[in-house]
């Protein structure tokens, strides 16, 4: 990783504008081209405003209004608002209300005490499977070095000869289009007994397509491995649950199995919560599979980012433990907040390592054709997962330890954290080409994505402190991207962090209340941006990352 010197300039000062002064927080959202803030102050978001100015007085516009307080009937009437005008209403997401309304009730409402916001309805887009595999290389591998995990020379057949990657989860539509054509060479089902593949969850078809679909409904979301052949192991139910002996009979099976499919690697995008030393029955039998020569990718849990949040079987020793990353196409590189962190609980360092798995489309089980959208280390692992088929199409005689040796080499990860292996990247971002192109021997042939990643840290000295970090961005053709950490995080210690233009004007923030604070903006200027760490509670130190162009 680049660590170039970042500017810092200390202040040590109580900012009160960056500072609630009822007391309680309000917690903004991270903001992007279009900005979707209220430069103005007026209580409407900065795109509504544009709106507004364009609508007629009797049309309708659909808007999302945050209030002060719980949207109870009583408040509804101060605000002139039947219930049934309502399209919904929360009361713990956050406090407020979907309507349509026209100009003049928007302007009106946005006068009255009880609102602190409206913001225009919008509509958010998935990330697709193509641009994950893009930034990350895997394309430019498959292209360049003609990997794709088929390995007995026919692409429209499976069998044991091609890569074999199992995946236990919630079973395998095989009635779409990218896991049909007898891509499913083998299936177990632990929980219901059916001797034929099926899915009646979605979550293991989602996760098979990311490992190895071969994009014939969308040649956008092709899987990681699109050669590689599949076997299905049912270890959860319809509702996507299933016992420890459940998980192990699927195991066990697998391992019964190996030598009958040729599987190579096995994929469990399953856990528990909590925090395990790795001296649990599953994660023993996870362990177990390596030494009976299947390589084992594992989720790391979506419980972070709490330190102490890698559960079972994440914690295996044997396993590779796989966290998420926003990747660039969904305003990355950043790690995903929910992504679970070590160390384990005998304080072995998790996760072993990161790749995308946020807003990743892949195979719906409801639909021959049809995609739908999932987040989480579920998602993350399947992909690696994938990485590694392509790996072993690279070089079919890698081993266990031979993948690891490649996956963990400091050429082939991006060291997003502090120096070295830490407990929230891990070893650090897989760079896919890199590993595809070391398992392979190949000589020629390079990738980038051609970001630059500075890493910065500093200590705050008490509530009201402030320092501010300055970094260049050179292009506006890719996201700004800051991951940060508090370092010595309590629930008495709250650091906020803001992002400011080259004009000095606040374009994005994180304001939570937890270990992680995350940006993930789309400048649309270069110039010297600022990043503003504010304590809102407390004193302590904190590192960061700022990935962009």
């Amino acid at each position: 990783m680049s660590r170039k010197l970042m500017t810092m300039l200390l202040i040590v000062v109580c900012v009160l504008s960056l500072v609630v002064t009822s007391g309680a927080k309000v917690p903004l959202v991270e903001e992007s081209v279009p900005f979707y803030g209220d430069l103005d102050g007026n209580k409407l978001s900065d795109d509504l405003d544009d709106l507004l100015a364009k609508t007629s007085p009797g049309e309708k516009i659909s808007v999302i209004v945050v209030l002060d307080r719980a949207p109870l009937d009583e408040v509804l009437q101060d605000l002139s608002l039947g219930v049934a005008e309502l399209k919904g209403r929360w009361e713990h997401a956050i406090h407020g209300f979907s309507v349509d309304m026209t100009p003049g009730r928007i302007r009106a409402m946005a006068r009255h005490p009880f609102i602190q916001r409206i913001d225009l309805e919008r509509t958010y887009h998935a990330l697709g499977l193509g641009s994950a595999t893009t930034w990350t290389g895997v394309q430019a591998a498959r292209s360049t070095y003609a990997v794709c995990g088929d390995r007995d020379g026919n692409k429209l057949t499976y069998s044991k000869n091609d890569v074999v990657i199992a995946i236990l989860d919630t079973g395998i539509h095989v009635g779409h289009v990218d896991l049909d054509a007898g891509k499913v060479i083998g299936w177990f089902d632990a929980i219901n007994g059916n001797a034929a593949a099926y899915d009646d969850q979605g979550h293991g078809t989602h996760v098979a397509g990311i490992a190895a679909g071969t994009g014939e409904g969308n040649n956008v979301d092709i899987g990681v491995a699109p050669g590689a052949a599949l076997v299905g192991i049912k270890v959860l139910n319809r509702q996507g649950s299933g016992t420890t002996t459940q998980i192990i009979n699927g195991i066990n099976w697998m391992i019964n199995n190996r030598a009958t499919f040729n599987i190579r690697i096995g994929n469990m995008s399953l856990g528990s919560s909590g925090s395990s030393d790795g001296t649990d029955s599953l994660s023993q039998a996870v362990n177990n599979a390596v030494n009976n020569g299947i390589i084992m990718v594992v989720a790391g849990g979506n419980s972070g980012p709490a330190l102490r949040t890698t559960g079972s079987p994440a914690a295996a020793a044997n396993a590779i433990t796989v966290g998420a990353l926003h990747a660039p196409g969904d305003r990355g590189w950043a790690l995903a907040a929910f992504s679970g962190r070590g160390p384990t609980a005998d304080n072995r360092t998790k996760p072993n390592v990161t790749a995308p798995g946020t807003n990743i489309n892949a195979p719906a089980h409801t639909s021959s054709t049809g995609y739908v959208s999932k987040s989480g280390t579920s998602m993350a692992a399947p992909f690696l997962a994938g990485v590694i088929g392509l790996m072993l199409d690279a070089n079919n005689s890698l081993t266990d330890s031979g993948v690891k040796d490649i996956l963990y080499a400091p050429a082939n990860v991006r060291d997003l954290g502090p120096s070295g292996m830490d407990n929230d990247f891990g070893q650090g971002a897989n760079l896919s080409f890199n590993s595809i192109k070391q398992a392979g021997g190949f000589t020629t042939g390079s990738f980038s994505d051609n970001l630059t990643i500075d890493f910065g840290s500093g200590t705050l000295s008490g509530t009201g402190a402030t320092q501010n970090h300055t970094f260049s961005v050179t292009a506006t053709t890719a996201p700004i991207a800051i991951t940060f950490i508090h370092s010595n995080w309590s629930t008495s210690v709250d650091f906020d962090i803001r992002l400011l233009n080259p004009s000095g004007t606040q374009v994005a923030s994180s304001t939570g209340t937890n270990r992680q604070e995350t940006i993930r903006f789309q400048p649309s200027v270069t110039g010297t941006y600022t990043l503003r760490v504010n304590s809102y509670a407390g004193s302590g130190n904190y590192w960061f990352n700022v990935s962009r162009r």
